[in-house]
């Protein structure tokens, strides 16, 4: 009975079907977002650790540098795979930037805007309420956020999953998939946003695998983050 009970364990007689680079990926898909979700939250932070909000957030940016950038980044390299192969790189970077400037404005009319003035999204963005009391400090916020928690953000979402599950598992499949970890982490996030990052996991899904890089959606995904907390402190 225990050879029996130990022998379900293997995997091998009725799994198959993946590589075991894809399975790696599958499940830095569920792990790397379950654990910035869990302790490198900007709650965890305040909570567990005692910082201030601002050091709160400073912390959540260099969780996810490390979850979403480096962990990902060796574990590839180390497996033979390329960054270059992984969208970090122009690509295509006519349609990118025709991407950034036909798709921003639509966001900025019809998102964004009314957006700025719901109080739901006013209570919680920006993540530092006290960057609001000068365009110096609200700067430097949104530089930080952008250079280090976006881009490892993307690197991860739409460099590491998208490129690396499509060879295998085909485009929509990758797509879709690096959707659900991105859509689950958003929650406890206002209502909205746990909706638009599902459309904009698609979106930007699509963008990539249109340009062969994950720069591009980095792009507009800053300047959607930076472009809402700006009109905020306009609007207030």
């Amino acid at each position: 009975m225990i050879q029996r009970a130990f022998s379900l364990l293997d995997p091998r007689p009725y799994i198959s079907g993946v590589s075991v680079q894809t399975s790696l990926l599958l499940l830095l898909a569920a792990v790397l977002p379950a654990l910035h979700y869990s302790f490198g939250s900007i709650a965890f932070a305040e909570n567990t650790l005692h910082l201030a909000r601002p050091d709160a957030v400073q912390y959540m940016f260099g969780a996810a540098l490390l979850l979403f950038g480096v962990l990902p980044a060796v574990t590839v390299i180390i497996g033979g795979m390329k960054l270059r192969d992984l969208g970090v790189q122009l690509g295509d970077w006519r349609d990118g930037l025709s991407a950034v400037v036909v798709l921003y404005p639509l966001v900025l009319v019809a998102t964004l805007l009314p957006g700025a003035y719901t109080p739901e999204l006013q209570a919680f963005y920006p993540f530092n309420h006290e960057a609001l009391n000068s365009w110096q400090a609200l700067a430097h916020l949104e530089l930080t956020r952008a250079v280090i928690y976006y881009f490892a953000w993307e690197f991860f979402f739409r460099g590491v999953l998208l490129f690396g599950l499509r060879k295998e598992l085909g485009d929509w499949p990758a797509i879709l998939i690096q959707v659900i970890p991105s859509c689950l982490w958003h929650l406890g996030m206002p209502t909205s946003e746990i909706f638009s990052s599902i459309l904009a996991g698609v979106g930007f899904g699509l963008i990539a695998l249109r340009t062969r890089s994950m720069i591009w959606p980095y792009c507009i995904h800053v300047l959607i983050g930076t472009g809402m907390d700006v009109l905020i402190k306009v609007v207030k």
